[in-house]
C-alpha cells in the first residue's frame, strides 16, 4: 500500500507511488516558462543569429518584422 511522503524540493505531501513523476515534471530544470530557460533560448537564438551571412540577417529581420505586424 503506498505511503504519503513529502516531495524533498518543495516539501508537499504525496503518494509515494506519485512522487517520482512529481519531482520529475514539477521540478525539472528546463521548466518552460521559467525566465532561466528563456534566457537561455535567447542566448541560443543569438548565437545562431550570429552565425549567419549578413543576407541571411537581413532575410530573418524581415521575416521578425513582418511577423510582428500579422494578427494573430
Amino acid at each position: 500500500m503506498p505511503e504519503p511522503v513529502r516531495c524533498d524540493v518543495c516539501g508537499k505531501l504525496f503518494s509515494s507511488r506519485h512522487v517520482s513523476s512529481h519531482k520529475r515534471l514539477a521540478h525539472r530544470k528546463d521548466h518552460v516558462g521559467k525566465p532561466a530557460a528563456t534566457e537561455h533560448g535567447v542566448k541560443t537564438i543569438l548565437e545562431i543569429y550570429d552565425s549567419l551571412s549578413s543576407e541571411e540577417k537581413k532575410r530573418v529581420l524581415a521575416q521578425l518584422a513582418n511577423a510582428e505586424q500579422e494578427p494573430s
